[in-house]
């Protein structure tokens, strides 16, 4: 690493109560020392404990590895494919396939809102089986009726093997696979009476409890007939049914039903009941996990602790993608059923009424309001736009606009993620080292060190929007800048003092010589490099 350049190391930190890794630039400063480093962002100072992942089972042990032979290479290069033949919901979402056409790094992009459907279990005359239904339907010829509903491309079919190893290995240690199957026994007989498999959607006593969970714990098998013992949150597979049925975002068992690849032993994913841990230095009256403090905690490394999630290359994408999705789900339920706590009839008034154009009071209080806390709603948009507005009308308009990307080939990255894999497949570490660089950026604009001395001392305001590259999947941040004692133009004089069209001295700026050389020079390209990008045509 140039000796100029920013670099944080690899995360050689570990939080004390939860084992999880971290850089030192993440670190609270407000209660962090030079001899106490303190690090919140997995378990909130030890409220939330998660249990201790399990190895993996036999085969899932030798397959999802990213230094190993071609078998295993092209296992995770389909490990979306393998999941999918055994999941037994569906996900129903727009998947943008479009964002992986050429040679960059796969995106796993959806669009829309994210439904979990399970049908039942027995699949309509003529029909052929799928998801939840292959675990009983025809299992003499599981194999290949799993790869019936595969669409292969080119070469890229699943290994019959393979597949026959996952079904052995989820029949020996998945309960809700065991429950299944014991539904399936049942069936063979023509004198069984109605049989349906309730998936429990409340785990009583199970918050504070981190043993393996047993298969009456997550499902049930009921026969003849509905029991009276049924929740609001349980699912009843039946026999034979016209309607699909959605599994909620804040079901146990919902990841463990769309992942079996990423949770082998049935584990319960979030749940209401899971407490928090008491201390003595926290207030409130909450005393359960928020589905958001869940996942964070899931989804840190912690050393010598395998972690399916992380580990899993696209499918542990697509897994990520999905917990999002659930937790803004579920925050859009919170706010649909508490608009009275959000003072909501302020914002649905005779004015508001009036702005929308409404000439009579037909359709007020008709639609359900986000507050301006929702990143991303219309107020949230709207108040920061008012605040760049007033901004500028106290300081004119900004002085500087910049651009920070992200660089996958930061060492920070390098250092942090496994042997054989790429940063694409450590989606968390980018954003994580990107999220320090950033903040280290804004410091730098902040102190006057950024664009040279400033007159009257550092920037007074700064305004930033963050994205993602459209074709990368990487992070970059747009930055509004205003400073001290400008009241001038800008003149070709001062854009000449940040914007060069040559490149820079090695002699006398051996930082920027490296930088332009490494980012900025195009090539090669011609007979030197028939396939580069803008031989294209």
């Amino acid at each position: 690493c140039h000796p100029g350049r920013s670099y944080y190391g690899g995360p050689d930190y570990i939080c004390r109560y939860c084992s999880a890794v971290f850089w030192y630039g993440e670190r609270l400063q407000s209660r962090s020392n030079s001899q106490d480093v303190v690090y919140t962002g997995c378990c909130r100072g030890s409220r939330v404990i998660l249990p201790r992942q399990h190895p993996f089972p036999t085969p899932l042990q030798e397959l999802v590895r990213f230094d190993g032979d071609s078998r295993t290479n092209k296992f995770m290069l389909l490990i979306r494919q393998y999941n999918s033949l055994f999941a037994f919901t569906s996900l129903g979402v727009d998947v943008d396939k479009s964002i992986n056409i050429g040679n960059g790094p796969y995106v796993f992009r959806i669009n829309g809102v994210v439904h979990h459907r399970i049908g039942y279990l027995l699949p309509p005359d003529g029909k052929r089986p799928e998801f939840a239904q292959l675990y009983i339907y025809d299992t003499h010829n599981e194999v290949q009726n799993r790869l019936n509903i595969f669409s292969p491309e080119g070469d890229d079919v699943p290994d019959p093997t393979i597949v026959s190893d996952l079904i052995s290995m989820h029949d020996e240690h998945n309960p809700l696979v065991q429950k299944f199957r014991m539904a399936r026994d049942r069936l063979v007989s023509s004198h069984t009476p109605d049989i349906a498999i309730k998936l429990r959607g409340v785990l009583d006593g199970h918050g504070d409890r981190y043993s393996t969970p047993s298969a009456s714990e997550l499902a049930a098998l009921i026969i003849g007939g509905p029991s009276p013992e049924e929740s609001n949150f349980d699912i009843i597979v039946e026999t034979r049914s016209s309607q699909l049925k959605n599994v909620s975002p804040i079901h146990p068992s919902l990841m463990a039903l769309q992942y079996p690849l990423l949770f082998p032993y049935g584990q319960p994913g979030f749940h209401t009941s899971i407490k928090l841990t008491e201390t003595g230095d926290h207030d409130g009256d909450r005393d359960t996990s928020s589905m958001y403090e869940f996942y964070a905690s899931a989804m840190h490394y912690r050393p010598n602790q395998p972690n399916l999630a992380l580990c899993s290359g696209r499918l542990s994408q697509q897994y990520q993608a999905n917990a999002y999705s659930c937790v803004e789900a579920n925050k859009l339920n919170w706010y649909y059923f508490n608009q009275d706590l959000l003072r909501c009839d302020t914002y649905q008034g005779i004015s508001d009424a009036v702005g929308r154009g409404a000439a009579t009071g037909r359709d007020m209080g008709v639609k359900k309001t986000l507050p301006a806390s929702h990143i991303g709603g219309k107020r949230y948009m709207q108040q920061n736009y008012h605040v760049c507005l007033a901004i500028c009308c106290a300081y004119g308009p900004p002085h500087k606009f910049t651009t920070f990307t992200c660089n996958p080939k930061w060492p920070e990255i390098a250092e942090a993620i496994s042997p054989g894999q790429k940063p694409s497949d450590r989606g968390d570490m980018v954003v994580r080292v990107f999220h320090m660089k950033l903040e280290e950026y804004l410091t730098d604009i902040k102190e006057g060190r950024a664009f040279g001395p400033v007159h009257a001392g550092p920037c007074i305001c700064r305004f930033l929007t963050i994205s993602f590259v459209t074709k990368r999947g990487l992070p970059h941040s747009h930055i509004l800048v205003w400073q001290r004692d400008i009241g001038r133009e800008t003149t070709a004089e001062d854009v000449d003092k940040y914007i060069f069209a040559e490149l820079p001295d090695p002699k006398v700026d051996p930082l920027g010589f490296s930088l332009v050389q490494e980012f900025m020079i195009h090539g090669p390209c011609g007979p030197a490099n028939p396939n580069s990008p803008c031989m294209r045509d």
